[in-house]
This record gives C-alpha cells, structure tokens and sequence, in this order.
C-alpha cells in the first residue's frame, strides 16, 4: 500500500485571513508606539537640559563662582535666538555671560533633529548661576514641546534659589492635565 501526501501550504483564503489580522494589528500598534518614540524623545530632551542645569549649579558651588548657561548655536558661544538651536554651560569667571578664550566650557548640547521645541519663560538668553548655586534673577520655566502641543509638554522649573524639579500637571478634577509654569498656570506651545 502506497501513502500519499498532501499538499503542505497556505491556501488562498488561509493566507488573505493571516494578512487581515496582520493589517489589524498593525494599525492598532503603530499609533501607540509612535507617541512612545515621541514621549521618549521629549523625556531624553527633558534629561538632558535637567543634567547640565545640575551639573552647572553644582559647580557654581563648588567651584564658588559664577556659571552661565545660554543659548549656543555653535555649541562654543553663547548666541540669541532659539533655545532648540543649543545651549552650553561655562564658568563665567567675570559674570559678562559670554564665553572668554579662558573660561572652561562644562557641557554643551546641540539641537536636536527631532521637531521639539524649547523654550525659556525668561525673556533671558542665559540663566546664571552665583557661587551659592542661586538663580541670578533668572527663575522660570523651560518647556519641551513637539508636534502634539501642550498637552503633551513636558517642562523643567527652576526656582530662585537653584534648584530644578519637573513640572507637573495640576491634580484638580477640574484640571487641563497639561503641566504647570512656575507660576501655576499652564505651559503653552506657541
């Protein structure tokens, strides 16, 4: 008696049902992990500005002089402009907020290629610290927007006395869920 074999493979209908429930899936995935690369890209941004902030009242500190934090589109200087371009921090051995030949570069960041926007709610193109890690008249908020707008902001807040938390979202029922200024009121990305 001779065995025979059937056919091994997909049929048409088989293989049209596999491809629909892939579509699905697909559709339903995609969306959700594309605002997961932009949450994080927004958190990365948010860190980073957060760790030369740190660093820069840290050394102001222990170095007891005065370091400055601006602006930079080179990465070298300090520049006006946009926040997004860059910024750097440097001991600012005589306070004029911008980088001599002999004072020593800290940190920088260049800007990102991500579409997120920074912004400082001083008018101020620094923020300096004094040799007690004090902000120099410069307290406020920097706000982390991207495409999505305030809704999906993230926020740094530094305070007159230094130091630099997160911003948070106000926990009133009646709240926008959108995170909050220094001042309490909602960040704007305009």
């Amino acid at each position: 008696m001779k065995m025979t074999r059937g056919n091994s493979g997909f049929t048409l209908i088989e293989m049209m049902v596999t491809l629909a429930v892939v579509a699905v899936l697909l559709s339903a995935g995609v969306p959700s992990f594309s605002a997961m690369i932009m949450n994080n890209r927004l958190v990365t941004e948010n860190y980073a500005l957060r760790t030369v902030l740190s660093a820069a009242r840290s050394e102001a500190q222990t170095q007891r002089t005065t370091v400055t934090v601006c602006r930079s589109a080179n990465a070298i200087d300090c520049s006006t402009g946009d926040w997004s371009a860059g910024y750097i921090a440097f001991i600012d051995l005589d306070g004029d907020a911008q980088r001599d030949d002999d004072e020593q570069l800290l940190q920088s960041r260049e800007k990102s290629d991500h579409g997120i926007a920074l912004r400082y709610s001083q008018a101020s193109d620094i923020l300096q610290f004094d040799s007690r890690g004090t902000a120099v008249g410069s307290s406020g908020t920097f706000t982390f927007c991207d495409a999505r707008g305030a809704s999906e902001a993230r926020g740094l807040i530094v305070s007159a006395v230094g130091a630099v938390r997160a911003a948070m979202a106000s926990e009133d029922e009646d709240s926008s869920h959108v995170v909050q200024d220094h001042n309490g009121n909602d960040v704007s990305c305009s």
